[in-house]
């Protein structure tokens, strides 16, 4: 799923305490730095949404699965 990332979703994110990155995900395997299921990370990682910025699309796995 992809979404803007704007005002309203930043200040969502840190209200709820949103988890939604790889860092987040029981299949990402932090010591290869990959997903489990061979999904591409890189724009689900925590350092690209910590950098992203208002207009930027936020884009959600569809295999998260809290840790």
């Amino acid at each position: 799923m992809r979404l803007p990332w704007d005002a309203r979703f930043e200040e969502e994110t840190r209200t709820y305490r949103f988890r939604g990155c790889c860092e987040d995900c029981a299949m990402f395997l932090p010591e290869r730095g990959e997903c489990a299921h061979r999904y591409p990370t890189w724009e689900h990682r925590r350092a690209r949404f910590d950098a992203l910025l208002e207009g930027c699309d936020v884009v959600f796995c569809k295999e998260f699965e809290t840790a």
